[in-house]
């Protein structure tokens, strides 16, 4: 299925599209959202093992469904495209928690054990008892690429409902397109994730110690020493398919994507194949979580988001 979102011409280009939403707009959505920072609190939540996760969470004064929502890779809550999801969906009526994965938007000590894209309990977890104590048991998932890919595992277990944007789906394809693609997309992520590295060094320096990581410069090269020396994997190709979402993985699971055919991070034949009860939404633009009509305004998304849980939650 096809979206009606065309942006004027010189946001048609993939590569704007995706480092304006992610890099350009925080003073913007920053100013938007107020009212709803105003009215937000931490949340911290324990779930099975001990693993405590961060979220922060914006109630309406009446008891709302709970629209969680989770940020990509080595994103926060305070990502752009997050932050300006969130707002509109609490100017909706919604109450919104967004959530930090383990180890992101400043949290690293609060666990000992790293962060990977694998940890799916827990995300779980703290899905299920944001609804439970803050939604009267009501409420979806909104994820943001490899937060998508998380929102789609929750969807998988909890069967609540799911939109996931751009969706790092085939996370092996993802890795490759990005060593293989533009030099700047792999050097903002490979940045990103020595920077936090080192603020896991720093919470637990008796612990790790990530010099020999600090001196890759692939997303591959690091995902294979990572794998190898700090998680419970034997090879890179048995991590990856931990949280690999193509062919039955998703079998029984009713979600919603919404992918741009231009996505520079995400290619398209990603998605082929999928079971009947994950739906596709796709715009020939948008690039990677972008969905701009205007440099500084509301995403195409934020709207969207509004109209498929009002849908799915009867609100």
């Amino acid at each position: 299925m096809l979206v009606d979102f065309r942006p004027p011409l010189p946001l048609q280009n993939p590569h704007l599209q995706t480092l304006i939403s992610s890099m350009s707009r925080k003073g913007a959505v920053t100013a938007r959202a107020v009212p709803m920072l105003e009215v937000t609190r931490e949340v911290r939540l324990t779930c099975r093992g001990g693993v405590v996760l961060q979220a922060w969470l914006s109630p309406q004064t009446e008891i709302a469904p709970v629209v969680v929502l989770i940020h990509g890779w080595l994103g926060h809550a305070d990502s752009n495209y997050l932050l300006s999801a969130a707002k509109h969906l609490w100017d909706a009526g919604f109450t919104v928690a967004r959530l930090n994965l383990r180890d992101h938007g400043g949290t690293a000590h609060l666990n000992e054990g790293l962060f990977h894209s694998a940890r799916t309990r827990e995300v779980v977890d703290a899905v299920n008892l944001l609804q439970q104590e803050h939604g009267a048991g009501r409420g979806g998932v909104l994820g943001f690429s490899l937060g998508g890919n998380f929102a789609l595992r929750v969807a998988r277990a909890l069967q609540v409902p799911t939109l996931a944007i751009c969706p790092a789906i085939d996370p092996e394809v993802t890795m490759r397109a990005i060593d293989a693609g533009w030099t700047g997309y792999r050097w903002y992520f490979i940045r990103k994730w020595h920077r936090a590295l080192k603020a896991k060094q720093l919470a637990f320096p008796d612990r790790y110690d990530f010099s020999p990581a600090l001196q890759l410069r692939s997303v591959s090269a690091l995902t294979d020493l990572f794998v190898r020396y700090h998680t419970e994997y034997a090879h890179t190709a048995d991590y990856l398919s931990r949280y690999t979402l193509t062919g039955t993985a998703l079998m029984n699971t009713e979600a919603t994507i919404i992918l741009a055919q231009d996505d520079p991070i995400i290619p398209l034949h990603s998605f082929a194949g999928l079971p009947a009860g994950v739906r596709i939404i796709a715009s020939p633009w948008g690039g990677h979580c972008g969905f701009l009509d205007t440099a500084r305004g509301p995403t195409w998304v934020d709207q969207a988001a509004v109209t498929f849980f009002r849908q799915a939650l009867h609100a």
